[in-house]
């Protein structure tokens, strides 16, 4: 069974002088175990909000949730 770590990934997007920071979600497999970073998933650009993507990440990774959720 793989063992799934969340972490919190960061893009920019430029728009002529305008930069927007937006957060996602990214799934690594085994982290924990062997220290690599094998990207399972991710999810782009889900908030504008750190703080509150950082939350939920903790949640999933202290509940120990399942990649098929």
């Amino acid at each position: 069974m793989k063992n799934i770590t969340y972490a919190v990934s960061e893009e920019r997007y430029t728009s002529g002088d305008e930069v927007r920071i937006s957060y996602g979600i990214v799934a690594y497999s085994n982290a924990d175990r062997d220290g690599s970073k094998t990207i399972v998933a991710s999810v782009r650009d889900v908030t504008s909000d750190k703080a509150g993507l950082s939350r939920l990440v903790n949640d999933c990774n202290n509940l120990k949730l399942s990649i098929v959720h």
